[in-house]
């Protein structure tokens, strides 16, 4: 067994919801499991020290929760660091990452075509001139305060660059008559025009309307779905409609109904009987077939890994038998594989997109669930040149993806006092809304400037509709509108697609 250590700066206290989210990330970029642990050197300083253990020795990257004064806890990561005998600074390190990636990603972007505004270039000299005195300075404080202003001003910078470039690529995007459209869905619930819900609504650009989808709804219903529930979507008028997941193979995510039967086979049986007489009354109204969601490749109580294969693999060769012209879409939780870090055994999402559509099984869109700042039943937050990465990655299996995105808006964010442990996703961090807002601000746009993602949904209708994530609705409880919604608005005026219809 190898160990990363790392000295912690005197003013760091790691709490134990901070501590379970240390990770490493191998080359292959798949997480491996871990064991963390702190202790003190003895010294006369009386150091802290991480201690990250692993079952193997090869280089990787480490992540930690870096405490940003302006945007408040986001996950950030070192540079690839070889197993040595010696003690690593932590600040340093994720300074030397941040940069780097910053660097980089300037480097390619400008080779794309990106005008860099001079602006950022002179703060990254800056950035990078704090690193290195960071390297040079003999006193412990002093290192960490230089590196960690280096970072704070990295962050910022990944930012701002991201910004620019969704801006700049998104824009082009909607002008192109070639690319395909990005369109943006809500889960309005089953209540119809009651609710007073607003639709997103994807035309080219200015005037021209060709190829546009009219109308698109998100029907969220109990699982499985039953014959009766298809008649919210015959009662939907004009709507385009996006059903499902018909399944949420996630942990926390069955219904009574589908679990008041504890053997797998009967279960099974009775799901699939119930999809076979959905797919005969699907009608053209539905846009998108969203058959299974939250594939993780971790199992739980109610559904193990092999089983999650099993049952995914049978409905999608159902669907198939049934000759269903509907795209299908087909969605995993956890798409960065964060979990399988403090996991015993499991598969990171993608291997098992990969294994799906190697069996042969027509997948239209593949979904990416990002239950932002929920843990540890979601993801943390992350800088925007790691959702790059994530859909880089994705993309790689050259299918269309759709952002499938819900966080909590209108909860008490984490004050810093607050006690060292949090309750499972009860809490969120110490993230507020406006800072949440500007990170989403950002990852739309870049989401914008990437071809291979097609569209986004708000997964969940009102702030209480799925216990697990509370706060994480597109309305209150009560209809009353959100600050996600408007930020919706505002992507959807600011590229002016998809346009905002009442």
């Amino acid at each position: 067994m190898s160990e990363f250590c790392f000295r912690l700066p005197k003013i760091w206290k790691l709490n134990s919801y901070q501590l379970s989210l240390i990770h490493v990330v191998g080359i292959d970029g798949i997480p491996t499991p871990c064991k963390v642990r702190v202790s003190r050197d003895g010294s006369e300083e009386t150091r802290s020290i991480v201690h990250i253990a692993r079952n193997q020795s090869d280089s990787g990257h480490v992540y930690f929760l870096f405490p940003h004064r302006e945007r408040g806890e986001i996950l950030l990561s070192t540079g690839t660091l070889p197993v040595v005998d010696q003690l690593y600074d932590l600040l340093k390190e994720l300074a030397r990452g941040t940069l780097n990636r910053l660097r980089n990603q300037i480097s390619i972007w400008e080779e794309g075509g990106l005008e860099i505004a001079e602006e950022i270039r002179v703060r990254l000299t800056r950035a990078t001139r704090l690193l290195s005195q960071s390297i040079m300075a003999a006193d412990e404080e002093c290192q960490d305060a230089l590196a960690a202003e280096a970072i704070e001003l990295g962050v910022d910078l990944i930012f701002k660059v991201s910004q620019n470039f969704g801006e700049q690529i998104g824009t082009y995007r909607s002008q192109q008559p070639d690319f395909p459209n990005f369109w943006l869905a809500a889960d309005l619930g089953t209540d119809g025009a009651e609710t007073g819900q607003k639709i997103f609504f994807p035309p080219r650009s200015g005037n021209d309307k060709s190829n546009q989808i009219d109308w698109i709804d998100f029907v969220r219903k109990g699982v499985p779905f039953g014959a009766e529930d298809f008649s919210d979507i015959r009662d939907s008028g004009n709507k385009r409609v996006i059903v499902g997941p018909w399944i949420d193979a996630s942990s926390g995510g069955w219904s009574p109904r589908a679990i008041e039967n504890r053997d797998h086979l009967d279960r099974r049986k009775t799901i699939l009987g119930s999809l076979r007489k959905g797919l005969e009354q699907l009608t053209d109204q539905v846009a998108i077939l969203h058959l299974i969601g939250g594939l993780n490749g971790i199992g739980h109580r109610h559904l193990s890994y092999p089983q999650q294969i099993q049952l995914a693999t049978d409905m999608l060769q159902l669907a198939d038998e049934a000759l269903v012209e509907v795209p299908i879409m087909v969605s995993f939780d956890f798409p960065w594989g964060e979990r399988l870090a403090s996991a015993v055994g499991g598969i990171h999402p993608i291997q098992i997109a990969d294994t799906l559509l190697r069996h042969g099984s027509r997948v239209s869109y593949l979904g990416l669930e990002i239950n932002l700042d929920y843990w540890p039943g979601g993801s943390v937050i992350r800088d925007p040149f790691q959702w790059i990465d994530l859909i880089d990655n994705w993309a790689q299996l050259d299918i269309p993806l759709v952002i499938c995105l819900r966080a909590p808006f209108g909860g008490v964010p984490i004050s810093p006092d607050q006690p060292i442990d949090r309750m499972v996703n009860q809490q969120r961090s110490n993230v507020n809304d406006d800072q949440r807002m500007e990170l989403l601000n950002v990852v739309l746009s870049l989401l914008m400037a990437r071809p291979n993602v097609h569209g986004l949904i708000w997964s969940q209708c009102h702030d209480h509709d799925d216990s697990r994530f509370p706060f994480g609705g597109y309305w209150t409880d009560q209809n009353g509108p959100k600050l996600n919604e408007s930020l919706m608005q505002s992507f959807a005026r600011r590229f002016r697609t998809p346009q905002l219809l009442d």
